[in-house]
């Protein structure tokens, strides 16, 4: 029944039918695992998606199986039929199919194969083999390398490194160890607990790291009677706490002076997000503590124009100036931040301006009236809006300029449904705000803020590297530009909400940890992951499917006319950023390992 290719002419072809045929020395290969994952494949759609997830097509060692692999991969990416008639015809219509045996090979593949339920495990022997191979072709490529006269001991060494890196980049998905996936330590804020009733997160979740110290100590200690996300809770009170201790405590950051002056943006649905109850859970224990500044002369609304705001703290060039002028504190809270962007964007606008100048801690002026100005202010701005008004305001123009980069973004949601909270106790308050209130007042007294041996050593050689990288290029690079000296900002507060003039490691890694919160909330909202087209490509992919994630055969499918290596590096690079992760998906045989969002 089956037509045997002529030897001399098609010798790259294994004969299916008749005797065993003994194997070939040579590389590694086994012909039978390549015939039976063809054979597979012709008989099932779903060996097919299989197959793919594990090996490629240039894994075959015959020249003329990779040629019916791509074949048959070619119909079923099409949404094509597959089966022997349609894959031979393919190939006749592409004029391969004399070079792969005829018309009876490619139907003899079928009967070669056991039971198509095992092409999975058939293209792991292929799979191995071809690493195998290449493992061999590398190792013997460098021993020529080493082996000539002429070789440069360096070159070598590098052409080593290039090899083993290439190689690593090769490693199947599924040879990821189950833990890979992991979403990081636990986190009791956060983790699903008996009793405890947790709405789905949307977007990402904070290291257990920034709840340290003092803020974090305070942030458990509400957790329990709001509704509000607890990093809102902090971001609230380390924006407050900052703007409360004043401007003379301060970090050196080469000759700038850096204020303990925290911006940051609340981002969250208005249903679901909790910024309000955030702002208002912060707020209720310092304003017990310090009831004088929680007032309306240091907390006004309304950021309507630059003149507005240095009307709010202007100098007072009266021969008596009251107490309340000399004091230039601001906590500014905008619940519509939206509409604060789009008066900012107005043409003449000096809004931008005076908020740049605000951030940096500068004296601030008015070029439209010369009397208007306000010398050594210290102003913190907290905003909040939806991530639609947030995408929708986020213009290239806006990042550029340096405004909204001195700005935090900080999602944030509904962290727990308490249909019949009251919120905290007066007694829990009272017990907060009396320790707030000998913080803020030595805080206050502090002027120079160091850092220590252990969280130099963190900053310099791991949280600098990393904040200063810039090779994502894009939206999300222009946003996170001043991430390496806002993290010494935070880390300041931190320290000063510690009792002390000294930054320590476990500041240092919350401060850390809070900027990579701001990363990622950047990422999943702005969703323009890096500077590479492909792998912002497979993040809207990979986004888009939601729970179930993207599987490894739907990847390739993207992107066929790439390499596997390619395919790979790109996938490798997605989950290198936040809120990436290889998942585990149920399907009716082995589970499959996809790429899913996990924010």
């Amino acid at each position: 029944m089956t037509a045997q290719p002529a030897a001399g002419q098609y010798g790259n072809v294994l004969p299916i039918s008749g005797g065993a045929v003994p194997r070939r020395e040579g590389p590694p290969h086994d012909l039978e695992a390549e015939q039976s994952v063809l054979g597979g494949m012709l008989l099932s759609a779903d060996a097919i998606e299989d197959v793919a997830a594990t090996m490629d097509a240039s894994d075959h060692y015959r020249p003329a199986h990779e040629t019916i692999h791509r074949a048959i991969q070619h119909l079923h990416d099409a949404g094509q039929a597959v089966d022997p008639i349609t894959v031979t015809y393919r190939l006749d219509q592409s004029g391969e199919l004399n070079r792969v045996g005829g018309p009876g090979y490619v139907q003899g593949l079928v009967s070669a194969v056991p039971t198509a339920a095992n092409a999975e495990y058939y293209a792991e022997i292929v799979r191995d083999k071809a690493d195998r191979r290449r493992l061999i072709e590398t190792g013997n490529r460098l021993v020529q390398a080493a082996s000539a006269p002429d070789a440069d001991t360096d070159e070598v060494r590098a052409a080593v490194v290039a090899h083993v890196a290439e190689l690593t980049a090769r490693a199947p998905m599924e040879a990821e160890p189950e833990d890979a996936a992991s979403e990081g330590p636990p986190n009791p804020l956060y983790d699903p607990q008996e009793g405890v009733r947790r709405p789905h997160r949307p977007g990402p979740t904070p290291h257990p790291d920034v709840f340290c110290g003092w803020l974090g100590e305070t942030v458990r200690e509400l957790d329990d009677t709001s509704e509000a996300d607890p990093v809102a809770v902090l971001m609230n009170l380390l924006s407050a706490a900052g703007a409360v201790i004043g401007r003379r405590p301060h970090i050196m950051v080469g000759n700038d002076r850096h204020p303990a002056l925290l911006w940051a943006l609340t981002i969250g649905p208005t249903s679901s997000g909790r910024k309000g109850s955030a702002t208002s859970t912060a707020r209720r224990v310092l304003a017990e503590a310090l009831p004088d500044f929680f007032g309306p002369e240091h907390t006004p609304r309304g950021l309507n124009s630059g003149e507005g705001l240095i009307e709010y703290v202007k100098d007072d060039d009266s021969d008596d100036p009251t107490s309340a002028s000399l004091d230039k504190r601001l906590w500014v809270v905008e619940s519509e931040y939206a509409v604060t962007m789009s008066r900012g964007r107005r043409e003449g606008s000096s809004l931008p301006g005076v908020l740049r100048q605000a951030w940096d801690g500068d004296s601030l002026g008015s070029m439209v009236r010369d009397s208007l100005k306000a010398t050594d202010p210290h102003i913190a701005i907290l905003g909040h809006i939806t991530p639609e008004e947030f995408r929708a305001k986020m213009q290239d123009s806006e990042m550029a300029g340096g405004t909204y980069n001195r700005f935090l973004p900080i999602f944030c949601h509904r962290n727990l449904i308490m249909p019949g909270s009251r919120g905290a106790s007066e007694r829990l308050v009272s017990n907060l705000a009396a320790g707030w209130r000998t913080v803020l007042k030595d805080a206050a007294a502090v002027e120079h803020v160091r850092f220590s041996a252990d969280a130099w050593a963190l900053y310099c050689d791991t949280v600098y590297p990393a904040l200063s990288d810039d090779s994502a290029g894009g939206v999300i690079a222009q946003f996170t530009a001043r991430a390496a000296p806002y993290v010494q900002r935070v880390a300041m507060v931190y320290a000063l909400c510690d009792h002390t003039d000294t930054i320590n490691e476990g500041h240092m890694r919350a401060a850390w940890q809070l900027l990579n919160y701001a990363r990622a909330t950047a990422v999943h909202l702005l969703g323009n992951v890096t500077g590479d087209p492909k792998v912002n490509k497979l993040a809207d992919a990979v986004r888009a499917t939601g729970a179930d994630g993207l599987s490894a055969d739907q990847i390739r499918r993207m992107f066929k006319n790439t390499t596997r290596a390619d395919r790979d590096r790109i996938t490798a690079q997605l989950l290198d950023q936040p809120g990436y992760a290889r998942t585990q998906r149920a399907t009716k045989g082995r589970p499959t390992t996809v790429i899913s969002y996990a924010g």
